[in-house]
């Protein structure tokens, strides 16, 4: 049998030992994974205040429209649209002079009448001395006495009359009942105005204004409670991100359509920033939470089994831990349960952790020096 030459064999025997080598090499198992870059914030106890968002409509807090009390030709207009008033300025101006003439008629028949009855009252007096001395009836007397007394009662109707004439004089320069912004005249200088049925503007009292918003009904219990024993807050933005404070003024009955409770809140305006029927962003304050363990809410996530958060220990690892929350303002949550104050969670990097997972933090980062909840101030 042929034998290979030694040297050839060797060579043989190094390749297929490298070969060998090479495939277990290829057969290795993959290496650990690599450890999850996260930013983490610490939890912290702070108070926090228990709030309703909501949607609202700014309305004025009264509305008057201005009607003329008497009919006649309107002669001048005193107000511009727009224009801010104050109560009892003059607003319009109806022609005087038919109010003027009814006036000196009733004045007339008032000192015709004051006279007549001067004269019954000496009549009355006279008949009475005589019926004493029996030189006149009791009939004349009775009928002295009764011209006296229908006199009597004519002056006071003539009175009577002085006066609703007198106000139908007033009635002739028509002012503002209350502070406010006048809106669109429409009536114009000249024309004939009709008595209680033309309107001839609307004025809007805009300061205080009040805000209407709805809440849904399981709250109903909580804010008739709370508004029973204090006035509650409400924060108003507008649309500029000004906010305004006012106070939770009225709470409605449920609305069975939509399961909603309409409330109404009023604010001073001071400024004149709220604007009647403009929409704004509402906050209703309930009551303030105090020591409440806190997160930045976005290390709250919401899985198949409820919401949760990655807890980062001691061993540089991800725990999933489900939570429980309550309150969320202004980017804190409220963690009720399942979470301690000084407890470290994951805020940024969710994507690639899973529980158990190493994490590893930025370098500006320890996990010592973790990040407070920024935050919510009570």
């Amino acid at each position: 049998m042929y034998m290979p030459h030694r040297p050839l064999l060797c060579a043989l025997l190094a390749g297929a030992l490298c070969l060998t080598a090479c495939s277990g090499e290829q057969k290795k198992g993959p290496g650990a994974p690599k450890s999850a870059l996260v930013t983490v914030a610490e939890s912290t106890l702070r108070d926090v205040p228990s709030t309703i968002n909501a949607v609202g409509t700014v309305e004025a807090s009264a509305t008057v429209t201005i009607v003329s009390r008497v009919s006649g030709e309107l002669m001048e207009v005193r107000v511009k649209e727009g224009q801010h008033v104050k109560k009892d300025d003059l607003l319009f101006v109806i022609d005087k002079r038919p109010a003027q003439i009814a006036l000196h008629q009733v004045l007339a028949q008032l000192e015709s009448d004051r006279a007549k009855l001067s004269k019954a009252e000496q009549d009355l007096a006279r008949s009475q001395k005589l019926t004493k001395g029996g030189f006149t009836s009791a009939a004349q007397n009775d009928e002295a006495l009764v011209a006296a007394i229908g006199y009597r009662a004519a002056v006071k109707v003539d009175e009577a009359a002085v006066e609703q004439a007198q106000l139908d004089l007033s009635y002739c320069e028509i002012r503002a009942p209350m502070d406010g912004r006048a809106g669109i005249i429409q009536v114009d200088p000249g024309n004939i105005v009709a008595a209680h049925t033309q309107p001839l503007l609307i004025i809007d009292e805009t300061a205080p204004v009040d805000v209407t918003f709805s809440v849904p009904e399981r709250y109903l219990p909580e804010v008739r409670g709370l508004a029973a024993e204090s006035s509650l807050k409400v924060t108003a933005r507008s649309k500029d991100g000004m906010e305004n404070e006012g106070e939770l003024t009225f709470v409605g009955n449920v609305d069975s359509g939509t399961g909603t409770v309409p409330l109404k809140a009023r604010f001073a305006n001071a400024d004149g920033r709220m604007w009647p029927g403009e929409y704004a962003r509402i906050t209703l304050r309930l009551r303030l939470l105090k020591d409440a363990v806190t997160v930045p809410s976005r290390a709250v996530t919401i899985g198949p089994d409820g919401t949760f958060v990655y807890v980062v220990g001691d061993d540089m690892k991800a725990h999933y831990r489900l939570v429980r929350t309550s309150v969320e303002h202004n980017g804190i949550s409220v963690v009720t349960d399942g979470l301690k104050a000084g407890e470290n969670v994951v805020i940024e990097g969710h994507v690639r952790l899973a529980d158990g997972i190493g994490v590893r933090f930025p370098d500006a980062q320890t996990q010592k020096g973790a990040q407070p909840a920024a935050g919510a101030s009570s």
